[in-house]
């Protein structure tokens, strides 16, 4: 497992000092995309949106702390309540890319909600693609496919035209 960067990290607590949580906020994204096995950065980056005043968003990067709080609960059931307490979306939403094996090692609270119980089950589950995903890359591949011949079409007409 790579190491997060020392000076970035401190960049983050600096900007936090500084009040700058925007860039607090943009620079621990970035981390989370680069380093998703570190679920601390995940629980510094809901403490941000809890400070910024968005309890939702606080809820989806606290989802998976081990050890929370009051508030963080709160946080999180702010979180599955936005996301209509489906357990397919809120695992989409949590856009954990990190390795399976931490999740196995995470022991949860024994109060789980049923909602809490199918998250951690899917989180679990390997992924598959839905069909949604694949109809959106056929799609694509049509309208491209499709571009492509009427150009072609239009660059024929267009020569037959001036001859």
């Amino acid at each position: 497992m790579e190491k997060v960067p020392v000076n970035t990290l401190l960049k983050v607590d600096e900007d936090i000092k500084k009040n700058d949580l925007g860039k607090a906020r943009d620079r621990l994204h970035g981390l989370i995309a680069t380093y998703p096995n570190e679920l601390e950065l995940r629980r510094k980056l809901g403490d941000i949106y809890y400070a910024l005043k968005y309890p939702s968003m606080a809820g989806r990067y606290w989802y998976l702390e081990q050890n929370k709080t009051p508030e963080m609960e709160h946080a999180c059931i702010e979180f599955e309540k936005s996301m209509g307490n489906n357990p397919f979306q809120i695992v989409r939403a949590l856009k954990f890319k990190g390795d399976k094996e931490i999740l196995n090692d995470l022991k949860f609270s024994e109060n789980f909600s049923p909602v809490q119980r199918k998250v951690t089950e899917k989180l679990l589950e390997e992924p598959d693609d839905s069909v949604f995903d694949k109809l959106l890359v056929v799609g694509c591949l049509s309208v491209l496919v499709g571009t492509i011949v009427f150009a072609v079409i239009g660059v024929y007409s267009f020569v037959e035209w001036l001859m």
